[in-house]
């Protein structure tokens, strides 16, 4: 699957049919209008793609299911990125019924010698991708050093402060030991910070889908992040 970062392809490229600069392929319009029919929500995209085999036997036919917001993408899985296999059979199922008489193979890209027997929906891997999480991550990733220098500058906690680092969310504002981020958490500056940042990274969200209420500033420290990490950023964040 390539709908996981802001920067992947398949999110770029859905991205642009949300601005209104392209549309889903009209092929398309018969499987989201049945989709629709059938579980009450319109997929903002449809991937199309095929992934290989192991031991080089072949290629998997897969469809990708874009869901424009978070709810509508948790009714089909179980967990991140675990589809429930039943929705995943029916949703094949209901996409080559929408291709009757259509070139399927070529749609998924297969070459021609390999196109003789279309795509059955036994043979199909399904999964369903959410737009609204990546790009939330691309507001976060979209908040400038300059921005970030400013949100530092607001802290207030003078030298107890030692650094702020952010993955895919607003940041984590580091201290020096861990009986200062225990103060600090049990103060009310983490909610005023998460204000301050709420506000930056509000003029950054193209889509409006940010709300101050997932908006959490975590506080730690370098004694823990040294102790338990390594001093290592790729541990802390994995």
């Amino acid at each position: 699957m390539s709908f996981v970062t802001p920067g992947d392809p398949d999110y770029l490229r859905v991205k642009r049919i949300k601005q209104g600069e392209c549309r889903v392929d009209p092929a398309y319009d018969a499987f989201i209008e049945d989709f629709r029919d059938r579980y009450g929500v319109s997929p903002l995209a449809v991937l199309l793609d095929t992934v290989s085999r192991p031991r080089g036997q072949g290629r998997t036919p897969r469809l990708g299911v874009v869901l424009e917001r978070t709810d509508q993408y948790r009714a089909f899985v179980r967990g991140p990125f675990r589809s429930e296999k039943h929705k995943q059979q029916a949703v094949a199922f209901l996409f080559t019924e929408s291709l009757r008489g259509a070139d399927s193979a070529a749609m998924f890209g297969f070459p021609r010698s390999q196109r003789h027997a279309g795509v059955r929906a036994d043979e199909m891997f399904v999964y369903f991708a959410d737009f609204e999480r990546v790009a939330k991550w691309e507001v976060h990733d979209l908040v400038t050093g300059h921005e970030l220098e400013h949100f530092t500058a607001s802290l207030a906690i003078g030298d107890h402060f030692w650094c702020i680092q952010r993955f895919a969310g607003p940041p984590i504002v580091f201290v020096h030991t861990d009986e200062q981020a225990q103060a600090l958490r049990a103060s009310a500056l983490p909610a005023t910070w998460a204000d301050t940042y709420f506000e930056i990274a509000k003029r950054h969200d193209e889509f409006d889908y940010l709300t101050r209420a997932e908006i959490a500033i975590q506080v730690d420290s370098k004694e823990n992040f040294e102790a338990n990490c390594s001093g290592n950023w790729s541990y802390y964040f994995r």
